[in-house]
């Protein structure tokens, strides 16, 4: 049986050779990775994790017009009034309505976990669907329901055929996986299975009985469809970014569209009209991506993220590969790249020969580190949060251009201070949620990206560099901040092995 066939998604653990527990070089990771020690690395000690609902409710609350149902306890849904005033202000610069979904827990308690929740669900769904009205109702299915055997599925099916709304559910049980990237999984397997993605016809388009003009509207139908490119977002994945790709995609005349993040159910169903899909993140797209071209033949395309003068090249030529426009994207570079290196020449002397650390996602650290060596930084080690062989052509280029620099494959805290302190780099670029520690261990910080911002193609790597100047030139922070903060870390870890209780 597929995995899209399954009611509940597989885990990155089952699905890819993955790996959150490693340090050596680039090359010996890759080594590992396919040998399959990776898969045998673990740690003795562990201070902290994440839970990968976390990441599929980030992704559910963009989706307009949609309500979202938390069964398990109450606490589980309190992220979502941050993620509100988030997720309004990505409407509105997309152009939409910002109103944030309203979302309802089944607040299971004790009584519940002994007894079932099942009945709760079904009510909840039901008052959701009548009281809100919404086009789509997300059922996040947490950690108590999986545990006690809750039938999630059965109800979302059977809810689903009485509601105006697609009912669909999100299983979300953070115990299974110790790799948060499973949560991309969870909410495009609900997608995938609950949401029509397909047109229909009276709601799409208006069928033709004149056979000239049917002809005819098929025609140009099929045109527009074979230069349209659907691009794959992420929540770290700002509205500049996505302007910058479609803009590059315009001028070798293709049409682009965003999904699934800040769409609706009318747009999701034209996911299949398209003649590619192309990923800005590898890891976070494979699962729904292959999906797509084995349900409608929709080839894809994973080249990386779109960063820097090379991975930009790469990714823009991929995609040009699929439309016999190669010459057209090498001049469309070409012309990019010249006003680019113009603009960011001013800034070289300031960064030239800096060290650097860098701390996130796996595909995004790699892409990043190439265009930091590109602008003349000395990149002296990586830190993935985790690894799976999604990864795996972005790293063999990485090897070509640091075959022997340090990498670590580690969401750790503890960790990632001693290696700071062992490094001691002139700049660490770091995944948000960071910077505070950065600033109270006294060292210059800049974020791996800001959704607010510009970080892809050749808009995205001027800002960049202006960003890095700018922490260059502003540190009085934090160095009065780590004079008068202590971390909580006794001295006698910092002259450990960073990776000491990292094991086989």
């Amino acid at each position: 049986m597929s995995f899209y066939d399954a009611a509940i998604p597989p885990v990155r653990d089952q699905r890819l050779k993955i790996g959150d527990s490693f340090a050596g070089s680039v090359c010996e990771m890759l080594d590992c990775a396919k040998s399959g020690c990776m898969l045998r690395r673990n740690r003795s000690f562990w201070q902290t994790g994440a839970c990968q609902m976390a990441l599929t409710l980030m992704m559910a609350a963009t989706v307009e017009r949609s309500a979202i149902v938390m069964h398990g306890p109450i606490g589980c849904g309190a992220q979502l009034h941050a993620l509100s005033a988030q997720t309004n202000k990505g409407k509105a610069q997309r152009g939409k309505q910002p109103v944030p979904p309203p979302w309802v827990s089944t607040n299971l308690k004790e009584s519940d976990v002994i007894g079932g929740g099942e009945r709760k669900l079904r009510e909840t769904i039901e008052y959701v669907d009548r009281e809100f009205r919404p086009e789509i109702i997300f059922v996040v299915s947490t950690c108590a329901p999986n545990i006690i055997g809750d039938d999630v599925e059965d109800i979302v099916r059977k809810a689903g055929e009485s509601a105006a709304a697609h009912v669909v559910s999100l299983h979300c049980p953070g115990f299974k996986s110790r790799v948060v990237a499973s949560a991309y999984d969870a909410f495009y397997h609900g997608l995938l299975r609950h949401l029509p993605l397909s047109p229909e016809p009276w709601r799409d388009f208006v069928p033709h009985h004149d056979g000239a003009a049917e002809e005819l509207g098929k025609l140009k139908y099929e045109y527009i469809r074979g230069r349209t490119v659907n691009i794959w977002n992420a929540t770290s994945i700002g509205p500049k970014d996505e302007d910058e790709l479609i803009r590059l995609l315009g001028a070798l005349g293709l049409k682009a569209r965003v999904f699934a993040e800040y769409a609706s159910a009318d747009e999701m169903r034209m996911v299949s009209q398209a003649a590619l899909n192309a990923s800005m993140c590898d890891v976070h797209d494979d699962y729904m991506l292959s999906f797509l071209k084995e349900k409608f033949g929709t080839p894809y395309v994973m080249a990386g993220m779109p960063i820097g003068f090379k991975g930009t090249r790469r990714w823009l030529e991929a995609i040009a590969s699929r439309f016999g426009l190669e010459e057209d994207a090498g001049r469309v570079a070409d012309y990019e790249e010249r006003r680019a290196r113009e603009a960011i020449a001013p800034f070289l002397p300031e960064i030239e020969g800096k060290r650097v650390l860098l701390c996130g996602g796996v595909v995004r650290v790699g892409t990043e580190a190439v265009f930091l060596k590109e602008l003349g930084m000395d990149v002296i080690s990586f830190r993935a949060y985790h690894y799976d062989d999604g990864a795996e052509e972005v790293y063999g280029q990485v090897a070509e251009e640091f075959p022997d620099a340090r990498i670590a494959v580690s969401n750790q805290l503890f960790e990632f201070c001693n290696q700071i302190k062992e490094l001691a780099p002139d700049l660490v670029i770091s995944h948000n949620g960071t910077q505070g520690t950065l600033a109270k261990l006294g060292v210059t910080g800049v974020q791996l990206f800001d959704a607010d911002k510009s970080f892809f193609g050749y808009g995205g790597l001027f800002y960049m560099l202006r960003r890095i100047v700018f922490a260059f030139r502003n540190t009085s922070y934090q160095k009065r901040l780590s004079a008068r903060v202590k971390m909580p870390y006794r001295d006698s870890w910092y002259e450990k092995d960073a990776f000491h209780y990292i094991k086989d």
